[in-house]
C-alpha cells in the first residue's frame, strides 16, 4: 500500500486534481471585492471623456426628466475599459454598488461603455424585465447603439439607444423621481401657471410681443417667446407638482436630484456585446 501511494504517477494525479478542485472553487467567487466603485456624478458618467460638458449636461437633464415621470432611474457610464473584468460582471458591479432604481421598486437599469475595449453592456432590475427582455434590448442596441458607436458619436449613440429604452418602459411605472426639499406650494404654483397661460393667450391673439423658437425647437408667440416667462412657466408647475422645480431647461434640474442608492434587483437581466 505504501508502494502505490508513493508512485509518482498516482501522487501527480492526485495533485493534479486537487489544483483543478481549487481553481474551480477560486473561480466560483466573484471578483467585485477588488473592483473600483467610483463616486457617480449624476445620470450620465464619463469617465473616458469622450463626452463635452454640454452633452453630458443635456442627456442628464433627460434623463432626470425621465425619472421624474416614471420613477425609472437610467444611469450611463462610459469608461476607457472593463479594467480586466467581463463587461457584464464590471456593469453589475456599478449597478449593484450604487444600487441604481428606486427603494422599494427594483426599476433601475445600467449601460455601461467600455470605449478602448468596444464593448457595453445593458443590466435590468428584475421589475423592467418584462418590458426590456434581453432579446428587446438587444435589438435596441443593434438599431441604435452599435451604429452610432461605430462611428464614434457617443453621445448620439447614448441618447437614441436610452430614448428607445424609455418607450419600452413608458407608462409602466408612476410616480416622480426622489428630490431634495420640502414639497409644498402646489396651489401658489398652479395659479402661477394659469396666469402666465392666460398672458400668453392674450398676447398671442394680439399679435403683440414678437414670436420665435424655444430651445426646444418650438414656436411661440407673443409672451411666449420670452424666456422669462417659459421660466415662470416651468418654475410654476415644478413647484405645483411634487415640490422644487425640476430647473427649466438649462439643465439644472438634476441639481434637485436626490441621487441613486435605493434601488436592487440585478439579477442577471439585460444584453450585451461589441462593436
Amino acid at each position: 500500500m505504501h508502494n502505490l501511494l508513493g508512485h509518482p504517477s498516482i501522487v501527480f494525479g492526485t495533485a493534479k486534481r486537487a489544483l483543478w478542485a481549487l481553481l474551480a472553487i477560486l473561480a466560483a467567487f466573484p471578483l467585485y471585492a477588488e473592483q473600483t466603485l467610483p463616486k457617480y456624478k449624476g445620470h450620465v458618467n464619463d469617465y473616458a471623456g469622450v463626452l463635452s460638458p454640454q452633452e453630458i449636461q443635456e442627456l442628464d437633464e433627460r434623463l432626470y426628466q425621465f425619472e421624474d415621470s416614471t420613477s425609472v432611474q437610467i444611469a450611463v457610464v462610459l469608461e476607457k475599459s472593463t479594467q480586466g473584468y467581463a463587461v457584464f460582471d464590471r456593469a453589475m458591479f456599478l449597478a449593484r454598488g450604487w444600487k441604481v432604481g428606486v427603494e422599494g421598486k427594483n426599476n433601475g437599469m445600467l449601460l455601461y461603455i467600455a470605449i478602448d475595449d468596444r464593448k457595453f453592456q445593458t443590466v435590468t432590475a428584475d421589475q423592467l424585465q418584462d418590458r426590456l427582455s434581453a432579446s428587446r434590448i438587444g435589438q435596441i442596441n443593434e438599431e441604435f447603439l452599435v451604429p452610432y458607436l461605430r462611428e464614434g458619436k457617443y453621445a448620439l449613440a447614448i441618447d437614441q439607444t436610452t430614448q428607445a429604452y424609455e418607450k419600452a418602459i413608458r407608462n409602466k411605472f408612476q410616480g416622480r423621481a426622489t428630490k431634495k426639499g420640502k414639497n409644498g406650494g402646489s396651489i401658489i404654483g398652479l395659479v402661477i401657471a394659469l396666469i402666465v397661460l392666460i398672458l400668453i393667450a392674450i398676447t398671442g391673439r394680439g399679435g403683440g410681443g414678437g414670436g420665435g423658437y424655444s430651445r426646444r425647437g418650438y414656436y411661440h408667440s407673443g409672451l411666449g417667446s420670452n424666456p422669462f416667462f417659459w421660466g415662470a412657466l416651468g418654475s410654476g408647475f415644478g413647484r405645483g407638482w411634487g415640490g422644487e422645480s425640476s430647473g427649466g431647461f438649462g439643465g439644472g434640474g438634476s441639481s434637485d436630484w436626490g441621487g441613486f442608492g435605493g434601488g436592487g434587483g440585478f439579477n442577471g437581466g439585460g444584453a450585451g456585446g461589441s462593436w
